[in-house]
């Protein structure tokens, strides 16, 4: 028992050897990414809501008037048809051309992929993974 309430005195000559084998600097690693995240998705999201709005919009609204010339004729009068009707602040806009709500959630979804793609590439070339080994 007495040697247990002595081993006190050894517990911190162990402590004090451990502590004296560390290194007495420690090296910080720090990631730096190839490409700055908030630059790329920024771009990307601005390129591809340009490219919707002022590309491929007339096409679109082309295409949405076609359908609805094409398709079946109805006169609103069941309740399903009513149901039917869009939301009126959804399908609205001040835009000039109509680039709207949904527009904006498509081709700003389109460009954060477009961007995570970029940087997931440019992670792996980091990494020293060749993502086209062919190429």
């Amino acid at each position: 028992m007495a040697t247990l309430m002595n081993s006190n005195i050894s517990m911190r000559s162990a402590s004090r050897q451990i502590a004296a084998r560390r290194p007495a600097r420690i090296s910080v690693v720090r990631t730096k990414a190839a490409l700055d995240p908030t630059l790329i998705v920024s771009a990307s999201t601005a390129a591809f809501l340009s490219v919707g709005r002022f590309v491929f919009l007339p096409y679109q609204r082309r295409e949405a008037d076609l359908e609805i010339k094409l398709g079946p004729k109805t006169t609103g009068t069941t309740f399903f048809d009513d149901l039917q009707k869009p939301a009126s602040f959804v399908l609205t806009s001040k835009d000039p051309s109509g680039f709207n709500l949904i527009d904006v959630f498509g081709w700003g979804a389109l460009g954060h992929a477009f961007a995570f793609f970029i940087l997931a590439t440019s992670s792996l070339h980091d990494a020293g993974v060749n993502p086209w080994p062919n190429v």
